[in-house]
Formats: structure tokens, sequence, C-alpha cells
């Protein structure tokens, strides 16, 4: 899926609707070239995040362009430039009520993991993961017991995916627990 919010330049919605407009052709003429409905055009012209190729090519076609989809590296990967004890700074916000330090993530890493599923955002979970270990990390959620139903689903879903069983039932008390 792409996100808008990934990139410094124009969105691909923003370069269709400027493209669009610089070949002087209506919505309705387009959506006629590209033989798809004005409707899933102007979807993509006011930033849709689920783009499919087929019709990007076909648009492309329409508009004398030629479609290029690259994977370019972020700049500033936090996973090979951060040491241990900055990521752990990084993680210090999530545990507001202890000294979070590698020692007590030793001790107890299903806490650990259940407080930065729940309250954490993705590069929270990438450093935490970096300091546990691969193995460990999945090992820690298979294990969570504490976790809302939205996150649980989530991460049984990521468990399956890497061959694992799903997690323990949740032991919080929910309007889905039956």
């Amino acid at each position: 899926m792409y996100d808008n919010s990934m990139m410094d330049e124009l969105s691909i919605s923003e370069k269709l609707r400027e493209r669009r407009r610089e070949s002087g052709l209506s919505l309705s003429e387009l959506a006629r070239l590209a033989d798809t409905s004005p409707a899933t055009l102007s979807r993509y012209e006011n930033d849709w995040t689920r783009f499919e190729v087929s019709t990007l090519r076909k648009l492309a076609i329409a508009l004398g362009c030629r479609l290029k989809i690259e994977f370019i590296p972020n700049e500033g990967n936090y996973r090979t430039e951060m040491s241990e004890s900055e990521l752990i700074d990084g993680l210090k916000r999530l545990f507001w009520d202890s000294d979070f330090n590698t020692e007590i993530l030793d001790k107890y890493p299903i806490w650990a993991v259940e407080r930065v599923l729940e309250s954490g955002q993705l590069k929270d979970i990438h450093s935490l993961q970096i300091l546990m270990g691969r193995d460990l990390f999945l090992e820690s959620v298979l294990k969570t017991t504490r976790l809302s139903l939205k996150t649980r689903v989530f991460w049984n879903n990521i468990l399956k995916k890497e061959g694992m069983p799903c997690m323990k039932k949740s032991s919080r008390k929910t309007a889905w627990n039956f």
C-alpha cells in the first residue's frame, strides 16, 4: 500500500492531477482514455492510498507518460545508526513508571513488549526488536496476555505470517471477551 506521508515531494495523487490538468483533460476524458471510471480517477487524485498498478499503467499511457516505481532507502536508518543506550533512551518515554533499562528488559520482556505494542510507534517496535533480538521479541509477543483485542488480532496475524502459533487468550476484560 502506498503511503502519501512517506514522500517529501508531490504525492502520486498530486502528480496525477497535475499531469491531467497539464494535458487539458477532464476527469471523464482521462477516465475514458484509460478505460477506468471517473469515480476511480477522482479517488486517485484525492489522496487515495490503494493504487492498482494496472490502473496506474493505463493512466500513465493515456497521459503520455511512463510509470516508474522505485524502492528508495530512507535516510537516517535508525536500525543501524543507534547504539543500545540510544535505543533504550528512545523507549524510556513509554516506561514513565519505571527506570527502564536493559536489566528490566531482560527480567520482564513480556511486560516490555506489551507496553510497546499498546503505546508505542513503529519505530519503538523496531527498537525493541533490535534490543531483544527477533526470536525473543516474537516469543514474547506470543506470550502476551494483556493486549487490547485490536492489538492482539493484529499481532496474531503477524505471528501467523511468521509461522508461529497464535497468542494466548487475553486476560484483559473487554466487551469482546466471552
